[in-house]
């Protein structure tokens, strides 16, 4: 999967998920409350079929970083 179609279907995730009209951008830190970012990692797992370890949710800030984590995680499969 590209990382073009999974920040596609990341933004699908958040409109469904979040009630959200645009897209999650820039430093999800500021964009979301801790309840959001639960519900977004519960989705994210869910979708993607993967698991984010303790090390990778420390290194997101960004959609960006969403983005290549989920890439890595699918290209080990």
């Amino acid at each position: 999967m590209t990382p073009t179609l999974i920040r596609t279907e990341l933004e699908q995730l958040a409109r469904e998920k979040l009630s959200v009209a645009a897209p999650v951008g820039g430093d999800l830190v500021d964009s979301l409350d801790s309840v959001q970012r639960l519900t977004l990692v519960v989705a994210i797992e869910d979708h993607f079929e993967i698991c984010f370890d303790p090390e990778d949710e420390e290194r997101i800030v960004s959609i960006d970083d969403i983005v290549s984590v989920i890439h890595g995680k699918l290209s080990q499969t």
